[in-house]
């Protein structure tokens, strides 16, 4: 699945149902972790990486065992962002997205693309101890 959207909530049940028809046959505890995360991962794009109004790229497929997500907005971000290594605040207003999706798949990437921001996710498909 590949989607081109313009950066505004209202995409966000359109990504999901995409992203549920590539998950189909995906045991249902793995393909909801990957659905929150891509949702995830979408807002953080919407709200924070196309200040612009600039699209934004979705992409996921299912491929030999895993699950890749790769979330691309264009900015303009006005710094990177960074992965976090301890939960936020529980009083923090913000702060929870890339928590989050740390907690729900096994590989993340996060890199700096022109002046926007390119977020690469894995998760297996088969079991895995948490």
């Amino acid at each position: 699945m590949e989607l081109v959207i313009p950066p505004s909530a209202v995409q966000l049940p359109a990504v999901r149902h995409a992203a549920e028809r590539v998950l189909e046959g995906v045991p249902d505890e793995v393909a909801s972790d990957v659905l929150v995360a891509l949702g995830e991962a979408v807002g953080n794009a919407i709200r924070h990486g196309s200040g612009a109004g600039k699209s934004i790229r979705v992409a996921l497929a299912v491929e030999d065992g895993w699950i890749e997500m790769s979330v691309r907005d264009q900015g303009p971000t006005p710094r990177p962002p960074l992965l976090p290594s301890d939960p936020p605040s529980p009083l923090a207003l913000g702060g929870r997205g890339l928590w989050i999706i740390l907690q729900l798949v096994d590989e993340v990437r996060l890199r700096r693309e022109g002046e926007g921001t390119v977020l690469n996710l894995r998760r297996r498909i088969a079991r895995r101890d948490r």
